[in-house]
């Protein structure tokens, strides 16, 4: 069986599958985890690179968590009448892929996933096409060098310059288990249209000359992992 079929399989099965320098962990965290806006200068149309390693649970395989919280600078502001929605549905969206709502195109990502079947299937790439949706993020998941199938939609809700993504992970082995993301890479390109700029910097930079983010990990076993992480601004 080829790893497309296998994880075809396992997506199906479970649902959607959600989804996007080094950070200054809390005490005792292993989350390794980066968010940093793309401008140090303020009030500036900018956009955002998130970069984030699980820690392994006692399986060996990636805790798996139930929600990811994203928090940008405070001040950070999100013009969600900037960018062109894509009002497609998720059928339409599987089916008709990057082709639905190119207007709403806002950048790219990567991730690995671990179905504790070990090698040659570990680790399996997910490439990842984010697009805006009302209110959200829409992200299309292929295997990694392909552009199709869409093997999966998640949405990623936003508020404020918090971005929440709930995770229904596909079942994984052995049973009982999910397959588990291990890395996520994403880059969320500075926008500006005619509606202003999706993503602005604060209006100001402060003393220390940082603008600090945050990344929560809430996992399945009702644990917390939060790493906070500095943009340089000037």
């Amino acid at each position: 069986m080829t790893k497309r079929h296998l994880l075809s399989g396992l997506l199906l099965a479970a649902g959607a599958l959600s989804a996007v320098p080094a950070g200054v962990s809390a005490r005792d965290s292993q989350l390794k985890a980066t968010l940093r806006l793309t401008t140090s200068h303020p009030n500036t149309r900018t956009g955002a690179v998130l970069n984030l390693t699980r820690p392994d649970g006692p399986n060996g395989k990636p805790k798996t968590e139930a929600v990811g919280v994203f928090q940008l600078p405070p001040g950070t502001t999100v013009n969600l009448n900037a960018v062109p929605p894509c009002l497609k549905d998720d059928t339409t969206l599987q089916v008709e892929g990057p082709a639905a709502c190119p207007q709403s195109y806002l950048g790219t990502g990567f991730a690995s996933l671990y179905t504790g079947l070990g090698a040659p299937v570990d680790p399996v790439g997910i490439d990842e096409q984010w697009y805006y949706a009302p209110g959200q993020l829409v992200v299309l998941y292929t295997l990694h060098g392909q552009r199709s199938p869409i093997l999966k939609v998640g949405r990623v809700q936003i508020k404020g310059s918090t971005f929440t993504a709930p995770l229904d992970l596909p079942p994984g082995y052995p049973p009982g288990t999910k397959t588990s993301p291990k890395q996520t890479d994403v880059t969320i390109n500075p926008y500006v249209g005619s509606h202003g700029a999706f993503i602005t910097s604060p209006p100001t930079c402060p003393s220390d000359g940082k603008w600090i983010t945050t990344v929560t990990l809430h996992y399945d076993d009702g644990s917390t992992d939060s790493v906070s992480d500095a943009t340089p601004c000037r």
